[in-house]
């Protein structure tokens, strides 16, 4: 969640939750504000300087309970026209049993859909015709713009082909210093701008914390591309930040 703060005004934020002890972590608490309050279910500041273009301050705030969700994290930016000077924050806390029940759930449909797709591993994937003789493998390295403001760093990339399917994997890390990072939309395109069907999109985790490395993999159409042809992936933040494009993306 986005704050917009400005110097001299006061932004407070309350909760309709208790938070915890020592339970707010505030970025650049001694340099960038001249008051900071917290009680049982407010916290306030008033920052004494202007953040500058395309600085983030982010907020950590720990609730006392223990239920989930037992944190939330906000991204303080520099307000362009009128600052938040008040934010209610409505938890909707999740019982540690509900969210057992969710879990026993969810490891069922995995079991099922296991089941369901015959042998695991490399053997499964030769029987359901999914590997097959034709495929290639190549490593890239994407070119992603200087002035970028998404908070992420590719760390390689690795694309997949045979005549049925493509996939296109890319190891991504988030920056210190910057906010969560979550995977909303992926669009793929080749250089002159012609849209390729993504099929599939997954991570191996739901969120980059600052300093979390993650693996991004998008199954597409099968290729119609030429062979060794650069296409563009462009990934965009659940949250609305800037966008990732990558460019140089081959497979």
């Amino acid at each position: 969640m986005t704050v917009r703060i400005a110097r001299g005004t006061l932004t407070t934020l309350t909760f309709d939750s208790n938070l915890g002890m020592k339970g707010v972590q505030l970025g650049g608490r001694e340099s960038h504000f001249e008051r900071v309050d917290e009680n049982e279910r407010l916290v306030s500041f008033k920052p004494k300087v202007d953040l500058v273009p395309g600085e983030r301050l982010l907020l950590t705030v720990r609730f006392a309970d223990g239920a989930a969700p037992s944190e939330v994290t906000f991204e303080l930016i520099a307000a362009e026209g009128e600052a938040d000077a008040s934010v209610e924050v409505v938890r909707r806390t999740r019982s540690v049993e509900a969210l057992q029940v969710e879990l026993r759930e969810l490891r069922a449909k995995y079991a099922a859909l296991r089941d369901s797709s015959g042998n695991g591993g490399p053997e499964g994937m030769v029987l359901s015709g999914w590997l097959t003789q034709d495929i290639r493998v190549r490593r890239f390295d994407a070119r992603v713009p200087p002035d970028n403001s998404s908070g992420l760093k590719v760390e390689d990339g690795v694309g997949y082909r045979t005549g049925k399917w493509a996939l296109v994997a890319v190891r991504l890390r988030s920056q210190l210093g910057t906010r969560r990072w979550t995977l909303g939309e992926v669009k793929l395109s080749s250089v002159r701008g012609a849209p390729v069907k993504v099929l599939s999109v997954r991570m191996d985790r739901p969120q980059l914390a600052p300093g979390e490395e993650g693996l991004l993999l998008v199954r597409t159409e099968a290729p119609w591309w030429e062979l060794g042809e650069e296409l563009r992936l462009e990934l965009k933040d659940k949250e609305g930040s800037g966008p990732l494009p990558l460019s140089g993306v081959v497979f």
